[in-house]
């Protein structure tokens, strides 16, 4: 564990007394990375370091950050051995700032360590301090805690546990499924710049770093000339399909019409995906129309796996429904298919039937997750967690309030809503889920 940074070495976290001893051990242990090793200034890496290290002390304590923690600090402090009056080094004062100001907190008004309990939270940074707090926990707490690096990523590099490094500056963020086409028409606008005005980083502390929209609609396919303009816009992928609702007001001449336009619009740039593609009885459609639903379904799928893209599935309707969408995948496409199941509602069951069956599938949760009729969500959220996870808006058509347009970033909230689920940090439900949409999701080797 670092606690005096400029002494410690970066690459194996083996903490020195003096800068004398940290010179022996680098040149003893990483002779050939000796600039890895050292500090070199580091203020805000340092102060990274720290948050991710209490946090994990905040789940150790059953507390929050940083109100909690500074109150358990007091409590703890005022039964304890009262410490001499002291203070941060002046070669500390800069850490001290650097984490303030990642925290968003009030800058220090002096640099000194009461020796009675009202300490404030970054008095913690002091390692007299923390040594007393971290004596609290019990051994395997102790233990726990003060290995916490060696654990914190699994084989792919990703964030695990509890832990919360928290960045400076905004989250990045995917809404890996919102339709561009129908929200700029409710906002009366035609292009994607102006959507920033729905989000902004001081509200939600996030910037939407992708999001990928979804032409299903064949009458708002954009032409060559909108196509152009949308891809200025680094942060657009797109996706086309012929939605399966569409399929009853539309002949059939118009529909093989469609199905020629789709095979040229999936070759187009930036285009990731073929959908949203599938099945939908909820509005009961006529026994012809639904036997032309599973028709184009299957045509689109067939397409997808000729092109090597991703499906992205809408299933809405009876629960056999969704087992027949289930099997129809299952005939057509390869195990390693990328599947993304859109606005996913269904039982554990289904979702356990799925992911034996395809390794590469994962499951997008919309704001319906903050709506009580939607309880099988939140159950499929607490059982299987959010390794096979992406975040949804579905924009505009899932606002979070009455009377709101839905928007790309409505899925801060459904980050929330999950963080608060599993008791694990935001930063993490961020991170992972927005890895599932680079890597599993879809074939995004341009993000």
């Amino acid at each position: 564990m670092v606690c005096a940074p400029e002494t410690a070495c970066w690459i194996c976290g083996t903490q020195e007394q003096t800068a004398n001893f940290l010179s022996k051990h680098i040149t003893r242990c990483h002779p050939t990375n000796s600039i890895d090793a050292t500090f070199k200034n580091r203020e805000m890496m340092y102060a990274e370091l720290m948050n991710g290290l209490l946090r994990e002390l905040v789940r150790a304590l059953g507390t929050s950050f940083p109100v909690g923690l500074e109150e358990k600090l007091n409590a703890i402090m005022r039964i304890r051995t009262q410490l001499p009056p002291t203070k941060f080094h002046i070669s500390e004062v800069k850490l001290v700032d650097a984490f303030l100001k990642l925290n968003c907190l009030e800058p220090a008004s002096n640099y000194k360590i009461p020796a009675t309990p009202l300490l404030k939270i970054h008095h913690i940074l002091h390692w007299k301090i923390l040594k007393n707090l971290i004596g609290y926990l019990n051994s395997d707490e102790q233990l726990w805690l003060l290995k916490f690096e060696e654990r914190k990523k699994n084989k792919e590099g990703l964030q695990i546990g509890q832990l919360s490094i928290k960045l400076s500056g905004p989250l990045h963020v995917i809404d890996s499924h919102f339709h561009l086409d129908q929200l700029c028409r409710q906002m009366g606008s035609g292009a994607f710049q102006d959507l920033n005005d729905l989000g902004s980083q001081s509200t939600y502390k996030t910037e939407l770093k992708y999001a990928i929209a979804n032409f299903v609609f064949p009458s708002a396919w954009p032409n060559s000339a909108q196509r152009s303009e949308f891809r200025k816009d680094n942060r657009l992928r797109f996706t086309f399909g012929i939605h399966p609702k569409i399929i009853s007001s539309h002949s059939t001449s118009s529909l093989e019409h469609n199905w020629t336009d789709l095979q040229n619009l999936l070759k187009s740039t930036k285009t990731v995906a073929v959908g949203e593609i599938g099945l939908d009885d909820s509005t009961n459609p006529s026994r012809r129309d639904f036997e032309r639903q599973i028709k184009y379904f299957r045509k689109q799928l067939y397409l997808a796996t000729e092109l090597n893209l991703t499906v992205v599935i809408h299933s809405r309707g009876r629960p056999s429904l969704h087992e027949h969408v289930l099997a129809t995948l299952s005939e057509i496409c390869k195990l390693d298919q990328l599947i993304h199941w859109h606005c996913f509602t269904c039982t554990t069951q289904l979702y356990s039937a799925a992911v034996s069956q395809f390794s590469n599938i994962v499951f997008g949760i919309t704001p319906f997750i903050l709506k009580d009729r939607y309880s099988n969500i939140v159950e499929i959220v607490k059982t299987f967690g959010i390794t096979r996870v992406v975040l949804e808006s579905d924009a505009p058509y899932i606002p979070i309030h009455s009377h709101t347009i839905g928007n790309p970033y409505s899925v801060h909230v459904v980050a929330l809503k999950i963080s608060e689920l599993l008791q694990q940090p935001i930063e993490d439900v961020f991170r992972i889920t927005t890895e599932n949409s680079k890597k599993k999701s879809t074939n995004y080797s341009e993000i």
